[in-house]
């Protein structure tokens, strides 16, 4: 039976007349008092250590693993790939007929490719304001057969262009923390404007339990976000609030931090592995950026170890009448 994919194709054919000019919003200030962390310094690093993703992932999921009973927790791959099909059952996407979906914060496009990949009506247009992620995704859409129902646009995922109420979904997995503020509200803002009224919001990241840390736990996670090129991680009630405040309803908070254990525990031998591997080519001397994506992901195994400060979750919301 013929199906009628104009309605979802819409969105993504929109991103062909998209200005390529289009400004890119700089964040505020971290809360810390720490030199703050700027869109460019954001778009600086990601550029810088593109390549470097891939010896956490072949097919570049630029995230942590979601691990679930008759997974093998020594396969990192898939439970990264699972962890995108978690997001896509979280969407709650009408079983049948086209459907078009947002991704914000993409990096290289994996949640998207997989997702379309496995739905042959679904269609993504995703979002980063890196163009050397937008290279990368290309290419291996290419390779997977998916590049007729992906759109991979460049700009500021808080100013996209996109169509108002256009999207059957949205989500953002760990790139909310990218935007400003602990309430991530231009992020949440922009959520809001894109999605159809129904429509669900996913939202996988860390999050700061308190607006205050102990001492430790605050040195922790400026060492960490600075090294990651993060602003500040969102803080939990106030990111739910937000939420709430731009139209959302149905918010619920699900703890992801046993799910996403087995993966962050490849982190040790992966990291000093590949540490001594580059550092080896490249005679020692590793670029300012490099060096500190080293420095976050030991970093983000301890601050998990925080549990009353910090938190992995997935946050859903659905979009409601504006």
């Amino acid at each position: 039976m013929h199906t009628d994919v104009r309605p979802a194709y819409r969105l993504v054919s929109m991103t062909a007349r998209l200005n390529p000019d289009l400004p890119l919003a700089s964040p505020s200030a971290p809360v810390a008092a720490t030199a703050p962390v700027t869109s460019a310094d954001t778009q600086d690093y990601f550029t810088e250590v593109a390549d470097d993703y891939r010896a956490w992932s072949a097919h570049y999921n630029m995230h942590f693993g979601y691990w679930r009973p008759g997974l093998n927790p020594l396969r990192r791959e898939g439970m990264l790939g699972e962890m995108n099909r978690a997001v896509g059952r979280a969407l709650q996407l009408p079983a049948a007929g086209p459907a078009c979906v947002v991704d914000l914060g993409c990096g290289a496009g994996a949640t998207a490719r997989l997702l379309v990949g496995e739905r042959p009506s679904l269609f993504a247009v995703t979002v980063t304001n890196v163009a050397v992620q937008n290279e990368i995704a290309t290419r291996l859409d290419a390779q997977a057969g998916v590049a007729d129902r992906l759109a991979h646009i460049e700009a500021d995922y808080t100013r996209t262009g996109l169509p108002t109420a256009a999207a059957d979904g949205a989500w953002a997995v760990e790139s909310a923390c990218y935007a400003s503020g602990t309430a991530k509200a231009d992020f949440i803002a922009e959520a809001a404007r894109l999605l159809k009224p129904g429509a669900r919001l996913v939202v996988v990241d860390g999050f700061l339990l308190r607006r205050r840390q102990g001492r430790l736990a605050n040195w922790l996670h400026r060492l960490w976000a600075d090294s990651w090129a993060v602003p500040t991680l969102a803080v939990r009630d106030d990111f739910t609030a937000a939420l709430r405040e731009h139209g959302f309803a149905d918010v619920q908070v699900r703890s992801l931090r046993w799910r996403v254990a087995p993966s962050a525990l490849h982190i040790p031998v992966l990291a000093t592995r590949f540490t001594l591997a580059e550092l080896w080519k490249a005679r020692g001397r590793l670029t300012p950026w490099r060096r500190k994506h080293i420095v976050a992901s030991y970093c983000s195994l301890a601050l998990g170890m925080f549990w009353n400060e910090f938190d992995y979750c997935m946050v859903t919301a659905v979009r409601e009448q504006p």
